[in-house]
């Protein structure tokens, strides 16, 4: 009986480690709950990231950028967010740094900052200071940015994002 009560202890603590590990995805609505496209872009020390290439191609069923193409985003469930977009790639965000899937991390310092930013469908740019949660709205910019940018450096960046959303 002993050994009965420690194999549904296991049982019961592997659950809740895989329920864990998997909890965020379980926020998210099921493949085909939405049709979203987002135009984005990311900088890291004012070099853009090529998404084009085919390691970062077709990662995921829910979010992924495809066809060689790396300056959309196609989003195929809701409730989807930036964070989980970067974890498919091997990546990572958080509110101060940006971790590469070479390893390499990038994090708030004296003159360097990691910033992340919105522009919506009629809207203005803004800044997203919780990136890691921010979901996807259909024909969303954005810029994922690490550096030493100035407002005018931050604008080319901006201007850098395209427009193809709206012709997929």
């Amino acid at each position: 009986m002993k050994g009965k009560k420690s194999g549904i202890f296991l049982l019961a603590a592997l659950l809740i480690v895989l329920y864990g590990c998997s909890g965020a995805k379980n926020n998210f609505g099921p493949l085909g709950s939405a049709h979203i496209h987002a135009d984005f872009k990311a900088y890291v020390l004012g070099s853009p990231i090529d998404f084009s290439i085919q390691k970062y191609q077709l990662k995921d069923k829910l979010i992924h950028v495809e066809n060689g193409d790396g300056d959309v985003m196609h989003i195929h469930a809701t409730g989807i967010d930036l964070g989980y977009f970067f974890k498919t790639l091997g990546m990572e965000i958080d509110n101060n740094c940006i971790t590469l899937d070479s390893g390499n991390k990038y994090c708030n310092a004296e003159n360097a900052k990691f910033r992340a930013f919105v522009k919506s469908e009629n809207a203005d740019w803004e800044q997203i200071y919780y990136p890691t949660d921010y979901i996807m709205q259909d024909l969303d910019k954005i810029l994922v940015t690490y550096g030493v940018e100035d407002e005018e450096g931050i604008r080319k960046q901006m201007e850098s994002v395209t427009d193809k959303a709206r012709a997929t």
